[in-house]
């Protein structure tokens, strides 16, 4: 990412780097203060050990993102699951993760060029939209709705389903009201497998960033479980992923 501040529609002043597993890589390091850069933000690095312990330093610090590593190869896949599913589900600010199969070469980018943002026609999906449209006007990116479906797949503006219809209206008022317009957006409609389409489609599209809306969910589940398409989503993709929280500060915000 370009190490110049500029004028951002996001207003990011404080930026908590963390990592699972392993001390951050040069390259994670590299990314983190790019993106901080870019935001004139202060950048801080946490050794706590635990999503509860970063909860704390969240608190502490008002972090308003956090940036994570899990980018330990060796690690079992479950342990990185469960590490991942808890950290999604404790952390209440938005989440960039940074999985395993993120590459230097991609990390190294400089630019956001394409944004994957994953919806399922639910009004709850769309609750990290105006975030994520901010961050696209910031980096002029382009934007893909995706959706994957496991059963038979139906158009985005269908108006046979008032579920699509209140959608669309939702979507198409976050979009008209935002200040500025994302570069490009369309639409990517699939049937399979959720995470495979996701992570597939993503790669087909050479994103720099794939986001997903957080939920709320029963802090009783187990964690792997409480998040299992995102967790699965951030431990395969090959781009970091962003799980977007509540709405965006934007410059001029005062708290």
């Amino acid at each position: 990412m370009p190490f110049v501040e500029e004028q951002t529609r996001l207003s990011i002043k404080n930026i908590l780097l963390a990592t699972v597993f392993m001390e951050p890589s040069e390259a994670i390091l590299s990314y983190a203060v790019g993106f901080a850069r870019r935001y004139g933000s202060k950048i801080s690095l946490t050794g706590a050990a635990s999503p509860g312990a970063i909860c704390e330093v969240i608190g502490k610090w008002q972090v308003d993102l956090v940036v994570i590593g899990t980018q330990a190869q060796e690690v079992r896949k479950s342990d990185l699951d469960v590490a991942v599913g808890e950290i999604l589900r404790t952390v209440p600010c938005p989440i960039l993760i940074i999985g395993p199969r993120v590459t230097a070469v991609e990390l190294a980018k400089e630019e956001f060029e394409q944004i994957v943002y994953v919806t399922d026609y639910t009004l709850s999906s769309l609750d990290g939209l105006p975030y994520t449209l901010a961050l696209s006007q910031d980096h002029g990116a382009r934007l893909r709705f995706v959706h994957v479906s496991e059963g038979p797949t139906m158009g985005p503006f269908h108006f046979g389903n008032s579920r699509i219809v209140a959608f669309r209206k939702r979507l198409e008022s976050l979009i008209h009201s935002a200040e500025g317009r994302p570069r490009e957006s369309e639409f990517a409609v699939q049937e399979g497998d959720r995470v495979e389409g996701l992570v597939t489609i993503a790669a087909n599209l050479h994103a720099s960033l794939i986001v997903m809306s957080a939920r709320g969910v029963s802090g009783r589940a187990a964690p792997a479980l409480v998040w299992p398409i995102a967790t699965q989503v951030v431990c395969r993709a090959h781009c970091p992923v962003l799980i977007a929280r509540g709405g965006p500060h934007l410059s001029g915000d005062t708290r």
